[in-house]
C-alpha cells in the first residue's frame, strides 16, 4: 500500500517538474523579461507586493509572473490582452491605477508588442473604483 502511494507521489512530482520546464521554455519564446523598479507597494489581484525591482514574464495562455528576486515576493495571475493597433513598438511600461494610497497593477506593455496584458480586476479595486476615479501612473523601463 505504501509503495503504491510512493509511486503515485513520484509520478505527480515528475509530471509537475515536466510542466514547469515546458512552461519556462515557452515563456522565453513568447516574450522577453520585463524589469521595472516599482517605488511603492502594489496589489496584483488580492496579493499585496512590496516596493522593489520586479521581473515580469508572460507564460502560456496569458498567465503572467511577477517576481522580486531580493525578497522572493512572487505572484502568477491570469490576464486579458488589450489590442492597440495604433501603438508603434515603443518603450516597455507598467501602468498602475492609484486610489488614495492603494496602487493596483493595471497594464503591462512589452516594447516589442502592440497588445497590453491586463490583470483581471480584483474585488478590492472594483469597490474602490465605484467611489472614486483612479489616477493612472506609468513606470517606464
Amino acid at each position: 500500500m505504501n509503495s503504491t502511494r510512493s509511486r503515485l507521489a513520484m509520478g505527480v512530482a515528475l509530471l509537475m517538474a515536466a510542466f514547469f520546464l515546458f512552461s519556462v521554455d515557452s515563456a522565453q519564446a513568447q516574450s522577453g523579461h520585463l524589469r521595472a523598479q516599482i517605488p511603492f507597494g502594489f496589489y496584483v489581484g488580492e496579493s499585496l507586493l512590496p516596493a522593489g525591482e520586479y521581473e515580469l514574464q508572460v507564460l502560456e495562455n496569458g498567465v503572467v509572473r511577477v517576481f522580486n528576486q531580493d525578497n522572493y515576493a512572487s505572484v502568477m495571475f491570469n490576464t486579458v490582452r488589450s489590442a492597440n493597433p495604433a501603438r508603434q513598438s515603443g518603450r516597455a511600461q507598467v501602468i498602475f491605477n492609484r486610489y488614495g494610497d492603494d496602487y493596483f497593477l493595471s497594464e503591462m506593455w512589452w516594447s516589442d508588442q502592440r497588445d497590453a496584458f491586463k490583470p483581471l480586476t480584483s474585488t478590492r479595486e472594483r469597490h474602490l473604483a465605484r467611489v472614486s476615479a483612479p489616477v493612472r501612473l506609468s513606470v517606464v523601463r
